[in-house]
């Protein structure tokens, strides 16, 4: 699909759920304005319902009704869940596949830094720094590397599983600039991330 008619359907997805997020960013081949976009990537942070028992203590949450309706009503799904899961992709009537990220706060900023990519420049250039200072991509998130177990399925691929789940936490990150100075190197536009 051709970028500017990438970005008009990306750019209504957002308006239609910013009311139901945190924030919320247009990522992958668009934010790096590719001429051809195979896929619409956004990121965002759902606002959310907290449940508590008789003692005000946080006992769950519920990403906010609305904005899994919405989500759940832009198309077939492919793969994942709006109301718990970190990804959902839907199958756009336009004939594209929408790729969301529902990262929690902690975590916003580096993957807005991921999916905006380019893969090999993520590769190259953050993943590694951040290996450098001993972190990893879990199932649970980013953490430590001591942290976790590195599994390579029979494809060669590498993931890590997290086995101590009270490990150290990452820091937060206010902004993508501030990730990127935490990895110490410097940011990019977008469009110049390539390699």
């Amino acid at each position: 699909m051709k970028l500017v008619k990438a970005q008009a359907i990306a750019a209504n997805l957002v308006k239609i759920l910013k009311p139901y997020c945190e924030r919320i960013d247009i990522a992958g081949s668009i934010r790096r304005c590719k001429p051809e976009v195979r896929d619409i990537e956004i990121v965002c942070e759902a606002k959310i319902t907290e449940y508590k028992n008789l003692f005000g203590e946080v006992t769950g949450f519920t990403r906010n009704k609305r904005f899994v309706e919405l989500v759940d009503s832009f198309g077939k799904t492919n793969k994942g869940s709006a109301a718990y899961g970190r990804y959902k992709q839907i199958e756009l009537p336009e004939g594209i596949n929408l790729d969301l990220f529902m990262p929690g706060p902690v975590d916003y900023y580096r993957q807005l830094a991921i999916r905006t990519g380019s893969a090999e420049y993520v590769a190259t250039e953050i993943a590694r720094e951040w290996r450098k200072k001993g972190w990893c991509g879990s199932d649970m998130g980013f953490r430590k590397i001591e942290d976790c177990f590195e599994q390579i399925s029979a494809d060669g691929k590498i993931t890590w599983k997290c086995v101590n789940k009270n490990g150290e936490l990452p820091p937060i990150w206010h902004s993508e600039e501030d990730f990127f100075k935490w990895l110490g190197i410097p940011w990019l536009d977008p469009v110049l991330r390539t390699v």
